[in-house]
């Protein structure tokens, strides 16, 4: 699962999937890194490597 909000990263953790919080939404500030996502993703190409690996 990937989110922007803590709501999507307990979502996810309630339902047994990994997560990965995507910082450049709109969460509060500390609020994703509080919910403990599998991992986190300061920007969009973060996010790429970590779907896909490095380019």
């Amino acid at each position: 699962m990937i989110g922007d909000r803590r709501y999507d990263v307990e979502g996810a953790a309630e339902t047994g999937l990994d997560s990965i919080a995507a910082a450049w939404g709109y969460a509060q500030p500390g609020e994703l890194e509080a919910a403990h996502p599998g991992r986190f993703a300061p920007d969009v190409a973060a996010l790429r490597r970590l779907l896909l690996g490095p380019a």
